[in-house]
């Protein structure tokens, strides 16, 4: 059976709590970006895409948003690419019905494992959810926080003495 645990960097689920924070009462989202490794899923960066589509009780991803912001980090690491999406509940309740269905949704259209990531205020706090999709199935995840991908080698980048 596929593994349910999924590695978070460290700046990524930063970037998370700073926006809902900043957000709040209204939510905020984006997109999940990082590898597929031979074993899990590792979220290297976690997007905030603004929006005036957005609510105390909604938000939506705007069309075409995803690609670019893909794209733009794929400039700087090609290992990189879309694994999911994230918004905020500012307050304590868990992935909505909704939330679950477009999850669910993109993981058929993509034939790809898709993330699921709800940030939600817990007092004074945003404690995270995570939830993968493989096809119509979705199941919650264990998160492991990890730091950033490793850039890789060159040659040019080494010294010779």
């Amino acid at each position: 059976m596929p593994s349910t645990t999924v590695h978070v960097s460290e700046s990524a689920l930063d970037t998370i709590r700073a926006a809902a924070t900043l957000s709040h009462p209204l939510e905020t989202g984006g997109i999940l970006v990082g590898v597929h490794t031979s074993r899990y899923p590792w979220v290297t960066h976690a997007v905030e895409v603004r929006t005036a589509e957005r609510g105390h009780t909604a938000y939506r991803l705007p069309a075409g948003v995803t690609r670019r912001a893909v794209s733009q980090l794929r400039d700087l690491d090609p290992r990189v690419g879309y694994l999911g999406d994230w918004h905020s509940h500012p307050m304590d309740v868990p992935a909505s019905a909704t939330d679950r269905l477009t999850t669910v949704t993109t993981a058929v259209r993509t034939m790809q494992p898709t993330l699921l990531l709800i940030a939600r205020c817990v007092e004074d706090q945003y404690a995270i959810d995570l939830h993968v999709a493989r096809g119509v199935r979705l199941r919650t995840c264990a998160m492991i926080p990890a730091g950033d991908l490793p850039v890789p080698s060159t040659e040019s980048e080494h010294t010779h003495g």
